[in-house]
């Protein structure tokens, strides 16, 4: 559900301030009876006595909360899969170097460093498992104004505060810097007490404690977004609605807005659903495949019946970058694509990929894989792959990347003259296409006989152990060897096809790739 932003007017402020603060106890105080185990019917009728309010500003909160605690327990179950498998890659690390030290006594060397090292990680595991056993007893941990402002009253000259009554203005603005007011399609405006219309007028029903200060309602005019407005608009479109026997007058789609107060302005933020667009793609016209690498994103587009029809690469620099410039430079390199896409009306094929479990291993993998992986936004791309492909009509599908690198240098770098990355894009884009991947007739020499009901990654898994170590460039020295015949078995089938004599030593590691043998 994606949300549109803009500056109130600030003859408003003042009555916004009031329901900030209004919101804000009742949220303090439904957070303290929910984690008492108190039902939301029971809590509803005692905070609406409490504070002089209607039920619907108490479920507007309560949503609100909702969410904030649904949040939260997203974040610690994430959190408990990155310990474990940090857990885990510390303790492999240990293993191994308990087998170092093995191997350093065997020869009489020095083992003080392995040990001092050795020391370390146990100490780390420790912390980490403490960690673990920690998050697993705990609740829901919620601090409204952020922990980091609380933690800064304690030192004040370092947080830029002269005193600590300095601290607290800035620690109570932050805990009623916004407020909630769910939608509902069944009211005019798609909001039960914020209506907003096409014209930009903005009413706000006020709950009966603040009546007496600001009258039944507060409104205002000229509210305009500067971007999803047309959205908006469609969202308003009056909608009579069934309900029960009768019908009442409503929109097409629930408009929630949400007030937050930034830099001492109070903006609105407006959450509407997009309508169902249908997409203008068809994989008749061919797929165009995306490989995300660390410094470029590969594209590829082949016809329906998977040639390769054109290609490139758009150049990104992520490395040192705050989230909203990474935003902004994926949104861009996007953009070229999806426009790609739109001329050739033709899905797009992307990767199904998650690097948290492996980001969580970073300080036990080597130096240059771990800041590769510190700055690999997929999940950002992915996100913004499918929120900007919606708007556009194109369809988007992810898929299973196994052995799309290896399948790719194997069998197109050298037959299109392509780069690693765009031969991995055009066999997502194959792979779109629901078109297999074979292994080369040459590779048939590593194919047995009883291998002929298993999966085709199963060969590939095969050659990938072969290949290991080679580099990248030599797949573009391919050789074409005749003779070898499929299923050739033994070293002498695989000098062949390695392009090495009876009396050659086959060296997997350093020979250049596989190639395609002529018929």
């Amino acid at each position: 559900m994606p949300t549109y932003q803009t500056i109130l007017p600030n003859n408003i402020y003042p009555f916004l301030e009031s329901m900030a603060n209004l919101y804000s106890a009742i949220e303090k105080r439904m957070h303290v009876a929910i984690l008492a185990g108190e039902k939301i019917g029971s809590i509803e009728k005692r905070l609406q006595n409490q504070f002089q309010v209607d039920s619907t500003t108490v479920r507007n909160v309560y949503h609100d909360l909702k969410g904030k605690h649904s949040s939260i327990k997203e974040a610690q179950k994430t959190q408990l899969l990155e310990l474990k498998s940090t857990i885990s890659s510390i303790k492999k690390s240990i293993t191994a170097r308990h087998k170092r030290i093995k191997s350093q006594l065997k020869k009489q060397q020095s083992t003080s460093k392995h040990r001092f090292i050795l020391h370390q990680k146990k100490r780390r595991l420790a912390i980490k498992q403490q960690k673990l056993e920690k998050l697993q007893k705990a609740e829901i941990n919620l601090c409204f104004g952020t922990k980091k402002l609380f933690k800064a009253q304690y030192n004040l000259k370092e947080n830029g505060y002269s005193s600590h009554a300095q601290w607290l203005i800035d620690w109570r603005k932050a805990r009623t810097s916004s407020f909630q007011m769910v939608g509902s399609k069944t009211y005019a405006g798609g909001n039960q007490l914020c209506r907003l219309d096409n014209k930009g007028n903005l009413a706000i029903t006020v709950p009966p404690c603040l009546v007496k200060d600001y009258g039944g309602k507060v409104a205002v005019s000229g509210i305009k977004f500067r971007s999803g407005q047309e959205f908006i608009d469609m969202a308003l479109n009056p909608t009579r609605h069934k309900r029960g026997k009768s019908y009442r007058n409503g929109t097409e789609k629930p408009v929630t807005h949400r007030f937050v107060r930034k830099n001492g302005n109070w903006y609105l933020h407006t959450h509407v659903e997009l309508p169902d667009i249908p997409t203008i793609t068809s994989k008749v016209n061919g797929v165009i495949g995306i490989d995300l690498n660390k410094n470029n994103i590969a594209w590829a587009y082949c016809n329906s019946e998977g040639n390769l029809k054109n290609k490139g690469q758009i150049a990104i620099n992520l490395d040192d970058k705050s989230s909203g410039q990474i935003t902004h430079i994926l949104s861009l390199a996007i953009a070229q694509i999806l426009d790609k896409a739109t001329r050739y009306e033709c899905p797009i094929v992307i990767e199904k990929l998650d690097f948290s479990r492996k980001k969580a291993r970073l300080r036990e993998g080597s130096k240059p894989y771990a800041k590769m992986l510190s700055s690999f936004a997929y999940s950002k791309f992915a996100e913004l792959v499918h929120s900007k492909a919606k708007l556009s009509a194109i369809q988007v599908r992810e898929i299973n990347p196994a052995y799309s690198s290896l399948i790719g240098m194997v069998k197109f770098m050298s037959l299109y003259g392509l780069n690693s990355g765009t031969s991995a894009a055009l066999v997502l884009a194959r792979r779109g296409l629901r078109l297999s991947e074979r292994l080369p007739r040459v590779c048939n020499a590593f194919v047995h006989p009883e291998d002929c009901t298993k999966h085709v990654w199963t060969y590939w898994a095969r050659i990938s152990k072969l290949l290991k170590g080679c580099h990248r460039h030599s797949y573009f020295e391919m050789k074409v060897r005749v003779g070898v015949k499929p299923n050739n078995q033994g070293s002498a089938s695989k000098r062949k096809l390695l392009g090495k004599s009876s009396d050659t030593p086959v060296n997997l590691s350093g020979t250049s790739a596989l190639g395609v043998m002529p018929t």
